[in-house]
């Protein structure tokens, strides 16, 4: 279980939405905002509390009850009796314009989660100060901008099958800031950013031999990190809506009876964002083991992400930037072998994602089990892939070092009920310094093969303008596969 500080804001921000005439602080418009919240989290005494404070209102959100009412049954059992504590979230709202609302927070969190003779999971942030605001019109924070620093987190399991662990990571401190403007078609337009400092990771379990369980014992360690945000066309409000469903409807049969609402306010929804990306990256990183110590100058990854949308798609990349190992892991002769830098990249297209979700909203009905119509499968399919085949995109990717250098880039056709299709570029350089390191391999090492196999990739390979070696690949309907126009079966014979 988790709970998130800025999704709880965030939920009983919106409720402000129907007191835009507040000018000041009184008992009975804190009466007013405690129900609201209520409407986004929970009407369970004790939970949500609101009280006068200067010219605003203190806010308490306080989840023990929800957790004592969760875990009651579990904690008849001396076994798996599971306790769950989190420190009571409490922040500060004025009125800071028309429509607008100031907040502001200022405390330490611990959040732990203790399962009897199984594990427990401890999450403390020493300081979180955070003020922004928010905007009624919008649904969202206009700004909102803090830092928590102090940051620790601890795992502990006692399995028996695997043997006892243990794990804890720190973080320095963590900076955000955030902004969300109305988007251009309905929604929010988010910007964030996030940057991290002084992060580590110690991971120990002493293994279980008989378990086939060798030991573990890592310290990994980056200096700086960051990641960056951006949503276009959030639906936050939509999102916050069905949340508000949810809490007023918490059995079955209150939401089989107001299906139709729920139904609405998921068509509302959609696509629940228009597009999200993310970018984020590590910097000088340190991976100590028994083995030796491994470093990485940096590491970045990326995604980008269509919503519930006809043309979706979807883009992830990774890269590692020098990269280095240590002597116990790479013998002397092969060091030459190792890439120091590696970037992987590729796109999944040709997917609808809006018709099915359509399709869904139509046949859904709760009152029957199953609650969609046999063999709707069959129609959901064809929805999802109107081409039939999906568009999978290998984006430049490379891997590299001083010696060598490997490029790759192709797309691919697949589907369910269609051979793969495609074609895909590969080029490199180096290749004469490759065979030299395998040629100069102990026998131990098992790389005889290797020099036929480089010899026949030259053979076949084309001199490029820049002097690299290239080879087209192509993936025909009929199932066969040609590099440079030529049948690899055919090789040798």
């Amino acid at each position: 279980m988790k709970i998130k500080s800025g999704f709880l804001l965030s939920c009983a921000m919106f409720a402000l939405c129907s007191t835009s005439s507040l000018a000041y602080a009184d008992e009975d418009e804190a009466n007013r905002l405690q129900e609201l919240f209520q409407n986004y989290l929970t009407d369970t005494e004790g939970v949500v509390s609101v009280e006068t404070e200067g010219d605003g209102y203190k806010v308490t959100l306080d989840s023990g009850p929800l957790t004592a009412e969760a875990t009651k049954g579990a904690a008849m059992n001396d076994n798996g009796a599971t306790d769950v504590k989190l420190t009571p979230l409490v922040f500060k709202l004025a009125k800071s314009g028309e429509g607008q609302w100031a907040f502001t927070e200022d405390q330490p969190i611990e959040l732990t989660i203790s399962v009897k003779g199984q594990s427990e999971i401890t999450e403390k942030i020493g300081s979180l100060k955070a003020s922004g605001t928010f905007d009624e019109k919008l649904g969202y924070f206009t700004q909102m901008k803090g830092e928590a620093s102090d940051i620790t987190i601890s795992n502990k399991v006692a399995d028996p099958a695997t043997g006892p662990s243990d794990s804890s990571a720190t973080i320095k401190s963590m900076k955000f800031d955030q902004t969300g403007t109305a988007a251009a078609n309905g929604g929010v337009d988010v910007v964030a950013k996030y940057t991290l400092d002084g992060m580590s990771e110690t991971i120990n379990s002493p293994g279980k031999a008989e378990a086939g369980m060798p030991p573990l014992n890592l310290v990994i360690t980056a200096a700086s990190g960051s990641y960056d945000i951006n949503g276009k066309g959030v639906k936050a409000s939509s999102m916050l809506d069905l949340l508000a469903f949810a809490v007023a409807h918490q059995t079955k049969e209150e939401a089989i009876k107001d299906q139709a609402d729920l139904k609405d306010a998921l068509t509302t929804g959609l696509p629940l964002w228009e597009n999200m990306s993310g970018k984020g990256t590590l910097s000088t990183i340190s991976i100590a083991s028994p083995m030796g110590k491994i470093d990485i100058d940096s590491i970045d990854a990326s995604i980008d992400a269509t919503g519930v949308v006809k043309d979706g798609k979807f883009r992830e990349q990774m890269g590692l930037k020098g990269i280095k190992l240590p002597p116990t892991l790479v013998p002397p002769w092969a060091t030459k072998l190792v890439p120091k830098n590696v970037n992987f990249d590729f796109t999944v297209s040709g997917f609808d994602l809006d018709a099915p979700a359509k399709l869904l909203l139509t046949q859904l009905d709760l009152s029957k089990e199953p609650p969609v119509p046999a063999g709707f499968e069959q129609v959901l399919l064809p929805a999802f892939l109107p081409k039939g085949v999906v568009d999978v995109i290998l984006n430049p990717t490379t891997v590299e070092n001083e010696t060598y250098s490997v490029k790759m880039e192709g797309s691919l056709a697949a589907g369910p009920a269609a051979q793969p299709t495609g074609k895909a570029t590969i080029s490199a350089k180096g290749l004469d310094e490759i065979m030299k390191v395998v040629q100069a391999a102990p026998p131990e090492a098992g790389l005889g093969q290797s020099v036929a196999v480089i010899i026949a990739a030259k053979g076949i390979g084309k001199t490029g303008p820049d002097g690299a070696l290239t080879w087209d690949v192509q993936s025909t309907p009929d199932g066969k596969i040609t590099i440079n126009g030529i049948d690899p079966n055919t090789l040798g014979k």
